[in-house]
């Protein structure tokens, strides 16, 4: 069925099309029927085009100019610029590796710390960690934008920069096409779009790929390992979880209700994994050696250990989204028989 002629037209001809007021609302309105993620990423863009472009929302059916920048956060808050940002504060290793995907990276003056890559974050001024951070020193650098992480715990000394005026964006992308939204809407901001990391638009394009690949392979129960003592996993809400769907693999703890509980070597010996992954430190492997007892365990019995890069799959970014296939790659080949 169709609603006011819009749900029935194909995302991609989205931006060739002029859809009246009354479509608008209907599938972007906050309380409309249809809220189907598509339709709210589509939304978001859309909009932020129209603005961006000098029309105001409420004002363009009489082609009044209001010239403001106005996107949609993962908070659902409206983030409003008068103008593209210049000076970029970066409060999560994520949001400084979107920034400069985004083509802001000379727009950062400030990050926190363990914001590592690109290699040109290591020269940005660091205000302290993503969960404790120096609002002085934030204030110092005089920041035009904010982007800020919501999971970090940091609401009141956000909230005391919005009282100084400055604008804030939170970015928590929950889903791979959150992470380009997130991306491009950076770019929106910094009025960097011509900018953005070409490799953006190839990204989903690999995921689908990987997913049709490895569709046909036996699934895979695994157990991923964030911390050995005491022994911590992530639950489904982690994109872990949805990574390891691309790839033919189940999150055994996925069912958990704590994003990163902790849990017992008894419980992982009744779920019995047939892969056991784990993130490398500082580039190396981590001591591995405590499992060799628990040769029940058929990960243990068989050495189906995988270890990944942590910096490039926790994070919610290109570099993720990009990684995926070899991350697919490597639970394949444990799935022939060899670790990797």
């Amino acid at each position: 069925m169709v609603n006011n002629g819009i749900h029935k037209r194909k995302t991609s001809d989205w931006f060739n099309v002029t859809p009246s007021p009354g479509q608008l609302r209907t599938a972007c309105y906050p309380n409309a029927e249809k809220k189907e993620t598509h339709w709210r990423s589509w939304c978001r863009l859309f909009l932020a085009r129209v603005v961006a472009s000098g029309l105001s929302f409420g004002l363009w059916m009489t082609g009044t100019a209001f010239a403001e920048i106005r996107v949609v956060d993962d908070f659902g808050r409206d983030v409003v610029l008068a103008e593209p940002a210049r000076r970029i504060l970066s409060l999560a290793p994520h949001i400084t590796e979107n920034l400069f995907s985004a083509g802001a990276g000379d727009r950062v003056v400030g990050v926190v710390d363990h914001s590592d890559f690109p290699p040109a974050a290591n020269n940005l001024p660091s205000v302290g960690s993503y969960v404790h951070f120096n609002i002085e020193g934030a204030l110092a650098l005089a920041p035009d934008l904010v982007v800020a992480w919501p999971s970090s715990r940091n609401g009141e000394i956000l909230n005391r920069l919005e009282r100084h005026g400055i604008t804030v964006y939170f970015s928590e992308p929950r889903t791979f096409d959150g992470v380009m939204e997130n991306i491009r809407e950076l770019a929106l901001l910094a009025g960097t779009e011509d900018a953005v990391d070409p490799r953006l638009d190839q990204a989903l394009a690999k995921i689908a790929e990987a997913r049709h690949r490895f569709a046909d392979r036996p699934v895979l129960d695994v157990f991923y390992q964030i911390w050995s003592e005491p022994l911590i996993t992530l639950n489904g809400e982690h994109f872990i979880s949805r990574i390891l769907e691309v790839c033919g693999a189940r999150n055994l703890f996925a069912d958990l209700s704590i994003i990163a509980p902790r849990v017992s070597m008894e419980a992982v010996i009744e779920a019995n994994p047939d892969v056991i992954i784990t993130g490398l430190r500082d580039g190396m492997r981590p001591d591995m050696s405590f499992w060799r007892r628990w040769t029940m365990v058929k990960a243990v019995e068989q050495n189906r250990f995988v270890y990944v890069d942590s910096d490039v799959m926790h994070r919610h970014t290109l570099r993720m989204l990009l990684g995926i296939p070899g991350f697919c790659s490597q639970i394949d080949m444990a799935r022939q028989g060899s670790s990797g």
